[in-house]
């Protein structure tokens, strides 16, 4: 059972030239330490951390448990209706709740891997990431594409970018490495630091990435690495 942190002032912004709504919340459990042993024994006993192979995530995951999405999720649900502008009509469906670890070195990375990345097309799924371990470790970035100004990706803009992005990569030949604030093809206008127990909230169509620190993030020990829970709510 995880309890939620006392006093929580949840910080609305809107980002980028599209203004897209962002929630973020600190201190949001009261003892995020349940969850990071949950993970460290999970890492130690079963090997419940597997290579997330749906995803481009580069790195580990394991499910979370039933009962700490429903904590996690039910006291926001309803605020994200007004905040998103979703329409009351629609019934959310959390789905892919996990809790991850950044294990893949920078020379492992495949090339879409070193963009930015959008979780979807639909803008009723929403995205939530909380950052766990005691850190210091990277933030996340929101970027816009260049060359066509997009921030974020609907179904109608998907093959127009993902055309861009595949001419970049056939060009490009450095060697793979995790996404920077500075790039060449995206501008970052909007950099959430990394603040253990911080959750973060957003629509999965936005073009983000976490922006690594490679010293401090790679890792598959739970105590000590890059350690986040991972979720979606698709309202539909």
């Amino acid at each position: 059972m995880l309890t939620l942190g006392n006093n929580l002032q949840p910080q609305y912004e809107f980002i980028g030239q599209e203004q897209t709504p962002i929630i973020i919340i600190d201190d949001y459990l009261s003892v995020p330490q349940k969850l990071i042993n949950l993970a460290q024994s999970a890492a130690q006993s079963n090997g419940e951390f597997k290579p997330d192979e749906l995803t481009q995530y580069p790195g580990l995951r394991m499910p979370l448990p039933k009962q700490c999405v429903v904590d996690y999720l039910k006291p926001l649900i309803q605020g994200f209706y007004n905040v998103f502008n979703i329409g009351q009509t629609l019934t959310p469906y959390p789905k892919d709740n996990t809790l991850s670890l950044i294990t893949k070195t920078e020379q492992q990375l495949s090339p879409i891997q070193t963009l930015p990345h959008f979780d979807t097309n639909d803008p009723n799924l929403i995205a939530i990431i909380h950052y766990l371990g005691e850190g210091p470790h990277g933030g996340t970035g929101f970027f816009r594409h260049k060359k066509t100004g997009f921030e974020t990706i609907s179904s109608k803009r998907k093959n127009t970018y993902l055309t861009y992005a595949q001419k970049y990569l056939e060009l490009d030949n450095a060697k793979p490495s995790y996404c920077t604030t500075q790039h060449s093809e995206f501008e970052c206008y909007k950099h959430i630091e990394y603040k253990p127990n911080r959750l973060i909230v957003f629509p999965g169509y936005l073009l983000h990435t976490s922006l690594l620190n490679t010293s401090t993030d790679i890792s598959s020990c739970p105590q000590t690495g890059r350690l986040t829970a991972n979720m979606f709510v698709h309202f539909k």
